[in-house]
């Protein structure tokens, strides 16, 4: 089935999570970047599938711009939300330039008190690879 993107855009805001849910489905699906506020602005929602939802649309869009709210996401209290956000930011940085994103990666690694944040650093920094990730791999992964 076909989606305008019109009518994806009216999922994206609708007051019900599971069209929230179907809006962002549709908008990685089709890479919309069109829909890219509208997914961000989802990735701060109260629902977690929501939450979730987003970080994989956002990383089928792959726009740099995403990255700050990717980074964000890291701190989620949930797992998918913040393993769809790390795999995003795995795949922007093998699709563009890991330099964009490696310093704020470790500093999440080395710095954040979230458990979750650090573990997802962790294995963005093992997926991106190379000799400045595995160096901070070994400094700061305890």
């Amino acid at each position: 089935m076909d989606m305008s993107l019109q009518a994806i855009l009216y999922l994206l805001t609708s007051p019900y999570s599971h069209q929230r849910v179907l809006g962002l489905q549709y908008a990685g699906k089709y890479r919309h970047s069109d829909t890219l506020e509208a997914c961000l602005a989802c990735l701060t929602d109260p629902d977690e599938d929501v939450r979730t939802y987003s970080a994989w649309a956002l990383d089928q869009i792959g726009n740099p711009e995403t990255i700050p709210a990717l980074l964000n996401a890291l701190n989620d209290t949930s797992f998918d939300v913040r393993s769809h956000a790390g795999w995003a930011l795995v795949h922007l940085a093998r699709r563009i330039i890991p330099d964009m994103i490696l310093p704020e990666v470790i500093e999440i690694l080395s710095e954040s008190d979230h458990e979750g944040a650090r573990q997802m650093a962790y294995l963005i920094l093992h997926n991106i690879g190379g000799a400045i990730a595995q160096d901070a791999i070994k400094r700061y992964w305890k």
